[in-house]
């Protein structure tokens, strides 16, 4: 039930993580465009995202990130490196490649504007790959010695 919680917390981690970046980077924008953004509107965008969007997000990435976590459980065992790294990069590999097939499938413009971008694509992986690692560090059992 711990691990469950502990996957469930790393996914919306992953995904508020995705959303908030999501939207200051829409705000950046915007500004661009139009001039500064006051802060109540980009407080507000950011509530109104962490709502409406964060949800989506989290859909995404909790397949992706349950394949890719019992991947790199899988992985650890052969690979000798640094068991965080593992749960990074199979996770980040996992998202890129989901996120790809997104992209390929959805209409027009891509489904995450965030990952219009090389930039967006690497901090969308970045988000995954961190809730991977939550998820590594505090799914694992601690004795007490």
């Amino acid at each position: 039930m711990r691990r469950i919680l502990v996957f469930l917390l790393a996914v919306l981690l992953a995904a508020s993580a995705g959303s908030v970046i999501q939207s200051l980077v829409n705000l950046q924008a915007i500004a661009a465009l139009a001039g500064p953004v006051a802060t109540a509107d980009q407080l507000s965008t950011l509530w109104f995202d962490l709502r409406h969007f964060m949800p989506v997000l989290a859909a995404i990435f909790l397949p992706i990130m349950l394949l890719s976590l019992i991947a790199a459980r899988l992985l650890i065992k052969h690979i000798p490196v640094t068991k965080a790294i593992v749960v990074f990069a199979v996770t980040a590999i996992a998202t890129w490649t989901a996120l790809y097939v997104i992209n390929q499938l959805a209409p027009m413009p891509t489904l995450i504007a965030l990952n219009r971008t090389l930039a967006g694509t690497l901090m969308l992986l970045a988000c995954t790959g961190l809730g991977a690692i939550f998820y590594h560090y505090f799914s694992r059992s601690r004795s007490v010695a």
